[in-house]
């Protein structure tokens, strides 16, 4: 896969403008509100380390709350470079939800459709697994880093 960004902060593609504003060669861990009480919990920021205001561990989480959340089992973005930045630059904020979940899912659908990256491949169908989660449950994909 090449850099969608070509090297530049920002790309306009088919009048669309994207924002190249976090480093997501880093991992990121993806979690999905299993009902609206998780949800409100994940949207006070009762996710977040009240002394360290730093996201918890993922794996804590998979082992301690995996009833209220579903996770990624992997890291998605520890080696995704500009696709997977575009997935989530649309979006400057902490989730993604209503209709930008719709959206999200038919990207996803695209970079899959248009990749031949076997490990890709794997990562990005978990991903959409999960964002079909957030809309049968009518939460949202919350992406902390």
């Amino acid at each position: 896969m090449g850099d969608f960004f070509q090297g530049k902060d920002e790309r306009i593609v088919d009048g669309t403008r994207y924002t190249r504003y976090l480093d997501l060669d880093k991992w990121y861990g993806i979690v999905v509100p299993k009902d609206e009480n998780a949800y409100n919990e994940m949207c006070d920021y009762k996710v977040w380390d009240d002394n360290e205001w730093d996201i918890r561990d993922i794996y804590w989480f998979m082992k301690f709350h995996e009833d209220k959340f579903y996770l990624m089992e992997k890291y998605l973005f520890n080696f995704i470079d500009a696709e997977c930045n575009l997935l989530i630059n649309m979006y400057e904020e902490e989730w993604i939800e209503g209709d930008n979940l719709k959206k999200t899912l038919e990207i996803t659908d695209r970079m899959i459709n248009n990749s031949d990256n076997e490990e890709f491949l794997e990562l990005a169908k978990e991903f959409r697994n999960l964002v079909l989660k957030a809309i049968e449950v009518n939460t949202c994909v919350g992406c902390f880093f």
